[in-house]
């Protein structure tokens, strides 16, 4: 019986320290967020300067 509740205490303890964790940690959709639009003004930049040299500007 005492293994059993040990075991069951274990894993709330884990289950709790997981969901702890996510809510604690650092969110990072604003630093994928401001790649992306650099990316994107990047790639505009490229497909303007190459549609320039080929004239079809």
């Amino acid at each position: 019986m005492k293994d059993q509740d040990f075991l069951c205490g274990m894993a709330m303890g884990a289950m709790v320290g997981a969901v702890m964790g996510a809510a604690l940690a650092p969110r990072r959709k604003s630093q994928v967020k401001k790649a992306a639009d650099k990316a994107m003004r990047t790639v505009g930049e490229v497909m303007e300067n190459l549609s320039e040299e080929m004239g079809l500007r």
